[in-house]
């Protein structure tokens, strides 16, 4: 049988054409996916920890269709109309973005949740970068079951918080023994009242209390009295405390990136306020030693505030 070749050439074609088609409906899609999918991370470039953070974030979208870009606050940028999601990280970028009215949906790192919150202000959720206050009462009758006065510094009376606070405590059977630093001469004056009946100090993340001018001072005069000190950072124990539970930026960023995921697959994230679930504990051999303590094994330990931890 004789081949037109006008008509194998149209065939041909036909066939070339369809299977570009089809190429361009399947890649063509995901390429609109991926453009469609580039969450806004707004933080302050001349903070090294926020600067290393956004990279462990941007690391961990490597390898997903997300393509996430950048603000720094430190330029005066803002994000324009957006829908799509925003990341702020750190209270600066939080307050600019309540400032601009920002309505698109959102996912704000702070060190600590605000207690005095009873529902979210933003469309989307809170993402703590410090460990629940129960987490933190837990790991102090994990590392000492001597241990029964907890002492916390606050720089004013704050209802909300000192109530968790004395709830955390009473479920690890620990009594708790607020300090209210506005009603003493200074910070170290508070210390040297209440520390004469504590076990141990717990440390919660407040730049008016722990800070460069008043850290060593602090963690001086809790030496002198024998008491270790809970941390909320890496640093802090690197400083003097004994131990503290943290999350780096790689734990924090893997978290986030999971968070980013489920926002683009459309799954619903129930909870408005989020602890880190990957974390580590840090502990000074050295202070234990120096105070008689024998810590735990470490690895019991973070096993058992896994199994403690919901979030």
């Amino acid at each position: 049988m004789d081949i037109n070749p006008l008509n194998w050439t149209l065939s041909t074609a036909t066939i070339f054409f369809s299977r570009f088609a089809l190429f361009v409906c399947l890649f063509g899609t995901a390429t609109n996916t991926f453009a469609d999918q580039q969450p806004i991370i707004i933080s302050s470039a001349s903070s090294n920890y926020q600067k290393s953070l956004v990279q462990s974030i941007l690391s961990n979208l490597k390898n997903t269709n997300i393509e996430a870009r950048t603000i720094d606050i430190d330029q005066k940028k803002s994000p324009e109309k957006t829908n799509q999601l925003i990341i702020s990280i750190g209270n600066e970028a939080a307050s600019l973005l309540s400032e601009k009215n920002i309505a698109a949906p959102q996912l704000r790192l702070l060190t600590s949740i605000n207690q005095n919150k009873k529902t979210p202000s933003i469309k989307g959720s809170y993402l703590s970068m410090t460990q629940p206050v129960c987490q933190q009462f837990l790991l102090i009758s994990l590392l000492n079951e001597k241990w029964k006065n907890v002492s916390v510094l606050l720089s004013e009376p704050n209802p909300p918080l000192s109530q968790e606070l004395k709830e955390c405590a009473a479920q690890n059977k620990l009594t708790l023994q607020p300090v209210i630093i506005n009603q003493f001469v200074n910070v170290i004056d508070a210390l040297n009242t209440t520390l004469k009946n504590s076990d141990v100090l717990l440390a919660l993340p407040n730049p008016s209390i722990y800070n460069a001018k008043n850290i060593k001072s602090i963690l001086l005069t809790t030496y002198r009295h024998r008491v270790p000190v809970i941390g909320f950072s890496e640093n802090f124990v690197h400083a003097g405390a004994l131990a503290a539970l943290h999350s780096s930026t790689d734990q924090l960023a893997k978290q986030i990136k999971e968070l980013i995921i489920k926002h683009y697959n459309n799954e619903n994230i129930t909870k408005h306020y989020i602890y880190p679930k990957y974390f580590d504990i840090a502990i000074n051999k050295d202070v234990a030693k120096s105070l008689g303590i024998i810590i735990p094994d470490r690895k019991t330990l973070i096993d058992k505030l896994k199994n403690n931890n919901h979030d």
